[in-house]
């Protein structure tokens, strides 16, 4: 090889070196090993279903966004920043939804939204960094991992991993740096992009470059390295390429911000990637609004803005282009903000805040927990807990990919009862799994004194109907036995349960599906 040659070569790999970094950081024996994908291929063949990540960074106002707008302690605690009843979206009973987020409002009418209410963790940090940090790799604010949730997760599908990469990343964010979330015990398990067509021109060369065999020295090890990871870079760009290339053009026009990365992600999934998880942000600490915040307008009325429309248009695209039914997602802030606006017009740091999950298999129509209570604070004045959010986690883990236990178990350090969120995966395959829940009524609903439930069964079956609450409890099990094909019904004393938001279980054979159900009082 002429040494200019030899600079050129190098010089495009020691480039790539610094793609290897959003490809992972991945060990040498990773990035030299031959992609063999059986077990790859095995996943992609048992579910192909996505979950995308929508993180507002910076600490989203979760008072702001969904308003308790009877509650006088609301407006009496924000004097410049509160949004007037007037001024909201019909939510329900107590609840409005600021008036930029017409496009959450018009998927939770259509049921593919719901609402989780007052999510952080016990004894929150309210530092931005520490915050995320404990998001990201689902643990308390006393324990330190560098290791991610959806890391641990994707390495209990690809054991394997670095040693045998898959044909296609996993896990993918559209940006310019690889979260801490998708981190694994062997490596990072995603890559990093802003762009399919900018991404591929970076890593590709021209044809199939032959090279010379590398001298048996340290200065030959190390140019065997960086032409791995030339390999490795080309393994992704060209399938990241090929996915993009497949949907040339989305079917709805995206919104600026947000919504351009989502219409990169729905081009890639339609395309065929078979990537498992997508993260989208808005660029830069958005979402720290601590100093003129606005109120139904202004700064902070914009980030929802770009939020609200970016996901409805993905939704919708995704609809359109036949991949609904395989998407799900949900948001998250590593906190949400104060109770009291402070004197800047805006809001400091502060706990719980809700979170919004959305597709077309989630449980949708739903606010799950209660409404905030700003009278009973923790010690410095912030929202109390409702939920956990590693409880988000572990329904999206097993509600919607089918995880094992154990696997929910390593990925998120211990076990947490998952929130009744998204219509579940079944081992009998999805068709029947799909006509049990297409047939599944509540009524009346809401419910004061007797909750029914129909459905009809796709074949005889044992079946066990369970009735839990909102965190997963069982609190009644209005049936068990042997039922026939075809049409049934179910009854539940509901009388004397405390208002709120309840699921019927539905277990036959091998086939498991929720409904949800409200009592009112």
């Amino acid at each position: 090889m002429k040494r200019r040659e030899f600079m050129s070569k190098s010089g495009k790999a020691v480039a790539l070196t610094t793609v290897a970094a959003g490809l992972g950081g991945m060990r040498i024996d990773a990035l030299a090993a031959s992609p063999v994908m059986n077990r790859m291929n095995q996943l992609a063949g048992d579910n192909d279903r996505v979950f995308v990540l929508v993180q507002l960074t910076g600490g989203n106002d979760g008072l702001n966004t969904i308003i308790p707008i009877d509650n006088a302690d609301y407006y009496k605690a924000r004097p410049t920043i509160a949004i007037q009843k007037k001024d909201t979206l019909a939510l329900r009973n107590g609840l409005g939804w600021h008036p930029a987020l017409s496009g959450f409002k018009s998927m939770y009418d259509k049921g593919t939204l719901s609402v989780v209410q007052g999510v952080t963790y016990p004894n929150p940090d309210r530092s931005h960094f520490r915050g995320t940090d404990i998001w990201l790799t689902a643990t308390d604010t006393d324990v330190f991992k560098d290791t991610g949730w959806v890391g641990r997760y994707l390495q209990t599908l690809a054991p394997n991993f670095p040693t045998t990469m898959p044909e296609h990343p996993l896990a993918v964010q559209i940006g310019t740096s690889l979260t801490l979330g998708f981190k694994a015990p062997g490596g990072s398990i995603g890559i990093t992009f802003r762009d399919p067509d900018a991404f591929y021109s970076l890593v590709e060369q021209n044809g199939n470059s032959a090279y010379d065999a590398a001298p048996k020295t340290y200065g030959g090890d190390e140019l065997d390295f960086m032409r791995s990871v030339e390999r490795s870079s080309q393994l992704y760009s060209k399938a990241v390429k090929a996915a993009a290339d497949k949907v040339k053009q989305n079917k709805v026009t995206y919104p600026t911000g947000l919504g351009q990365s989502l219409r990169i992600v729905a081009r890639l999934i339609a395309g065929g990637l078979k990537t498992k998880f997508y993260l989208v942000n808005i660029q830069g600490n958005s979402f720290d609004t601590h100093i003129d915040q606005g109120g139904a307008t202004g700064a902070h009325a914009s980030l929802l803005q770009q939020v609200s429309d970016g996901v409805k248009a993905f939704m919708d695209d995704c609809d359109q282009l036949g991949i609904g039914d395989r998407v799900a997602g949900m948001t998250f802030s590593e906190f949400g903000r104060r109770v009291m606006e402070n004197g800047s017009r805006g809001t400091d740091h502060g706990t719980a805040a809700p979170l919004f999950v959305f597709g077309k298999n989630v449980i949708g129509n739903q606010v799950h927990g209660a409404d905030p209570n700003l009278t009973s604070l923790d010690n410095r004045g912030d929202l109390l807990m409702d939920f956990d959010y590693r409880q988000v986690y572990a329904a999206a883990l097993m509600q919607w990919f089918g995880a094992a236990q154990t696997d929910l178990q390593q990925a998120l350090l211990r076990d947490f009862a998952p929130l009744p969120l998204f219509n579940q995966l079944s081992s009998a395959g999805d068709e029947e799994s799909a006509q049990l829940l297409a047939s599944m009524r509540t009524y009346p609903n809401p419910s004061s004194d007797v909750a029914v439930i129909s459905y009809s069964l796709p074949s005889a079956a044992d079946v066990r109907v369970t009735m839990h609450d909102i965190r997963g409890s069982v609190i009644g099990v209005p049936f068990s036995g042997q039922q026939q094909e075809g049409a049934q019904t179910v009854s539940a004393n509901v009388a004397t349960l405390p208002a709120g938001t309840y699921f019927f279980t539905i277990n036959a054979g091998r086939l498991k599906q929720m409904k949800a159900f409200t009592v009112m009082r």
